[in-house]
């Protein structure tokens, strides 16, 4: 039997129900999606669910390639542990402002996935005013 999870974005569907997805590669991107793009105590009742990766948006491009790919590797091993992570790639464009990262891992079938885990478009000293998962 296949695994059912809410589709996200979270929508309804023509016939009036919580729109839902089989496809093992959406379900699992939205769970890293999810894990990563959440900071930690943003949950209730749920204070370790997530990262601190919203936080490395005040630091260097240094210490905040440093901490997103230490961020990840941790979340795989305690949030994620069905999937096996191969690479986080941390991708910073000065011209454009937009800070991108991509993640590389294995889903339980061994199938080799990639997910953009979000782009943050940042101008000067304003704050992040898009993000996009």
């Amino acid at each position: 039997m296949a695994e059912v999870a809410i589709s996200l974005p979270f929508r309804v569907d023509p016939y009036g129900k919580i729109a839902v997805s089989t496809d093992q590669q959406k379900i699992y991107a939205d769970r890293v999606r999810s894990v990563l793009g959440t900071a930690l105590k943003e949950r209730v009742m749920q204070p370790l669910f997530g990262t601190e990766i919203p936080y490395s948006v005040f630091s260097t491009q240094e210490d905040a390639s440093i901490l997103i790919e230490r961020e990840t590797q941790a979340a795989f091993e305690t949030q994620l542990p069905l999937l096996s992570l191969q690479s986080v790639t941390t991708t910073f464009d000065e011209f454009t402002g937009i800070i991108s990262v991509s993640t590389v891992y294995d889903l339980p079938n061994n199938t080799q996935v990639e997910t953009v885990i979000g782009i943050a478009y940042i101008q000067g000293t304003n704050p992040i005013y898009q993000e996009t998962l």
